[in-house]
């Protein structure tokens, strides 16, 4: 059964299409223009457009995207992609070792990011609906982040949409001051810049974390790509071997990962485990392997809400993937302080009802912490939650979970 359902995804994965779309024009040529992942449907009778997180690329939405086309074939499916996808230099996915292409990654000149804020992103987004809107009517999806900025799109244009789903993200009720939007602030992660200083060249235009730099988004990519292609390969893995799918999966699964929100339940290494000592200074209890059972570190698929095999199948894309290496700072930025970009975003009612669905273990936990009558006041709306998932679960578990909560929605809405 297990074969079959594969083979089942795998012809479904067939069927997908990754496509330029046209972008706001600002002056850089090829690449004012975002693009997509599709799914097409022979005849379409809705199009839902998927809008990833912060950090995150269309591939994000591959597990789901297969799980509602096998589920109803007229729907087609887009998983969008921010313009800053035609930075990454995606060459190294075509090279026999793909890590050593990547080790020695040079960054691109990074400063169109400095234009690329929300109002080019509101543009693009709008440009990309308007293209689905010629194969069916449109569905809008936000993932995290991406739900704040569908959101603000569903603002400055809901006319154009059927539906708006929210998945475990929220526009921030109490948005960035104006001081702190334009001059910057401290937060517990840090200096946070203002707008000032990164037109002034004086701030990063992008977005970087600790052990998330592009780089290393772009390393993990390739682990995983390669980890896809040949999952029982040993690897040097510190002072111990590992197999290629156990080498990868230790850097996302919930069990191990530094970051909760960039993490899955994907299973467990069968090896000796010890406490990480920077999960520990974060106030978390964060394993880490230190030594392997046997001769090599291996993973095992222990039920969890995602299949590990599967989601390493998301990155293997050489075109796409499943993380957005150079995120504009300033998209971030003005996200969190719309208010004082000028471009009159506000609170409106938009003509259906809304879906919000949140992650037991994710960002959004509890039914009430969707703000739907806060931000579209006197639109009907519905929050549930999916327990024990983590926010990345919502996206990639195995059982339908989330296609099945979305293909209810559109059925409410009269739509396939």
């Amino acid at each position: 059964m297990r074969t079959l359902s594969l083979l089942l995804a795998f012809s479904l994965a067939l069927a997908q299409e990754y496509i330029p779309l046209p972008g706001a024009d600002t002056g850089h040529g090829p690449l004012d223009r975002s693009y997509a992942l599709v799914y097409r449907a022979e005849r379409p009778q809705a199009v839902l457009l998927l809008v990833p997180g912060l950090l995150g690329g269309s591939t994000n939405f591959a597990l789901l995207a297969e799980r509602l086309r096998g589920l109803q074939p007229g729907l087609e499916v887009w998983a969008w992609e921010r313009r800053a996808n035609g930075l990454e230099d995606r060459r190294g996915f075509l090279q026999e070792d793909p890590l050593a292409y990547y080790r020695s990654l040079a960054e691109p000149d990074l400063s169109p990011l400095r234009h690329w804020g929300l109002e080019v992103h509101l543009k693009d987004l709008d440009l990309a609906v308007e293209a689905a809107r010629k194969r069916a009517p449109v569905v809008l999806a936000g993932h995290s982040l991406g739900a704040s900025l569908a959101t603000l799109y569903a603002w400055a244009h809901g006319e154009k949409l059927s539906g708006l789903v929210l998945l475990d993200g929220s526009l921030t009720p109490t948005p960035l001051s104006q001081e702190a939007f334009w001059e910057g602030t401290t937060t517990p992660f840090g200096p946070l810049p203002g707008l000032k200083a990164l037109l002034s060249g004086q701030a990063d235009p992008a977005f970087r974390l600790p052990f998330l730099s592009p780089k290393d988004l772009a390393l993990a990519e390739a682990e995983a790509f390669l980890a896809a292609r040949n999952p029982l390969e040993p690897v040097p893995l510190g002072p111990y071997r590992a197999t290629r799918e156990a080498r990868a999966l230790l850097r996302v699964d919930d069990h191990y990962s530094l970051f909760p929100i960039f993490s899955v339940s994907a299973g467990r290494a069968w090896a000796r485990e010890g406490l990480s000592l920077l999960g520990l200074l974060q106030g978390r209890v964060v394993y880490t392997v230190r030594g392997p059972r046997g001769r090599v570190v291996e993973w095992r698929d222990t039920g969890e809400a995602t299949d590990p095999q599967e989601f390493l199948r998301n990155f293997a894309f050489p075109e796409t993937g499943f993380s957005e290496w150079y995120f504009p700072y300033r998209l971030l930025l003005e996200i969190a302080g719309y208010p004082h970009t000028g471009l009159g975003l506000a609170p409106r009612p938009v003509p259906y009802p809304i879906l919000a669905l949140g992650a037991g273990r994710g960002l959004v936990p509890k039914a009430q912490d969707f703000p739907l009558e806060e931000h579209f006041p006197g639109t009907q709306g519905e929050a549930a939650i999916l327990e024990g998932l983590t926010h990345l679960d919502l996206l990639t578990e195995r059982e339908g979970r989330t296609a099945r909560a979305l293909l209810a929605y559109l059925r409410r809405l009269g739509l396939p």
